[in-house]
C-alpha cells in the first residue's frame, strides 16, 4: 500500500503562489482603472443632462406661451440648454448661469421672478389678499351678530300689544 506523504510546500511554491496572485491582482486592478472612467463618463453625462434640465425648467421659453426652456422645443431653447450645458463644463454655478440669462433677456426669463423691488408684490399679494378677506369676514360677521341682536331687542313684543293681536285672532276665528 503506498501512503500519500504530505509534502510541506517549499518556499518556491509559494513565492510562485504570491507572485501569480500579485499578477492577477494587477492585472484585475489596471482593468477595473480603464472600464471605471467609461462608467464615470457615462454616469456624469446623465449627471450632466438632469443639471442641465434642472436649470432649463428656472428659466421661461422666448418664444412659446408658458413653457420653461425643459419642456419647449422651440430652437432657441435647444439653444438655451445647449449654452446651460457648455457654462455648467466650464464650472459656471447655477446662480452664475441662471444671471447669465437674466443679463441678457431681463427678469421676464425667469419663471419664478426675483423676490426683491416690485416683485415682492407678486410674493405678498396672496397673503394680503388672504388677511383681508379674512378680516372683511370676521367684520362683516360681527355687523351681523349686532344686528341680529338688535332685532331681537327691538323686535321684543309688550305684553299689551300680543294680547291684542290675540283678541284679533279670536274674532276672526269666530266670525268666519
Amino acid at each position: 500500500m503506498i501512503l500519500a506523504s504530505h509534502a510541506r510546500p517549499t518556499a518556491r511554491t509559494v513565492g510562485t503562489w504570491l507572485l501569480a496572485f500579485a499578477a492577477l491582482t494587477t492585472f484585475a486592478s489596471g482593468w477595473a482603472q480603464v472600464a471605471a472612467p467609461e462608467a464615470g463618463r457615462a454616469g456624469t453625462a446623465v449627471e450632466l443632462e438632469a443639471r442641465v434640465f434642472d436649470i432649463a425648467r428656472q428659466l421661461r421659453c422666448p418664444t412659446c406661451v408658458s413653457e420653461s426652456v425643459a419642456d419647449s422645443n422651440a430652437n432657441i431653447s435647444i439653444e438655451m440648454r445647449r449654452q446651460i450645458q457648455s457654462q455648467l463644463v466650464a464650472g459656471a454655478s447655477e446662480a452664475e448661469i441662471l444671471g447669465f440669462f437674466q443679463e441678457r433677456y431681463g427678469d421676464w426669463i425667469l419663471l419664478e421672478p426675483p423676490r426683491r423691488g416690485i416683485h415682492l408684490l407678486v410674493w405678498w399679494l396672496p397673503g394680503i389678499a388672504l388677511v383681508a378677506g379674512a378680516g372683511g369676514l370676521a367684520l362683516l360677521m360681527v355687523r351681523w351678530t349686532r344686528a341680529g341682536r338688535r332685532a331681537d331687542a327691538e323686535g321684543s313684543v309688550e305684553d299689551g300689544d300680543l294680547a291684542r293681536v290675540r283678541a284679533a285672532l279670536e274674532q276672526e276665528e269666530a266670525s268666519t
